[in-house]
């Protein structure tokens, strides 16, 4: 009957975190997309007071990308 050795359990324990280091950078980069996304929303709103609601607009992604990138840091530091 074969026992599983060490290495065996490291190496299956480094692909899942690697997996998981990948999908959170992956997060982060999404995340400051967004963040620039409602950048240039708010940017293009400060152009043209006459649509003030293109504040709200630009607030959606920014806080969205805002609170991804909390969480994948979040997740990030705790591997």
């Amino acid at each position: 009957m074969a026992q599983r050795t060490r290495p065996d359990i490291a190496s299956g324990r480094s692909d899942i975190d690697s997996q998981l280091r990948q999908r959170t950078i992956s997060s982060m980069a999404s995340a400051s997309l967004l963040a620039v996304l409602g950048t240039l929303i708010f940017a293009w709103a400060l152009r043209s007071p006459d649509y003030p609601w293109l504040f709200a607009v630009g607030a959606l992604p920014w806080l969205v990308g805002i609170v991804t990138f909390a969480r994948a840091l979040w997740v990030y530091l705790r591997m």
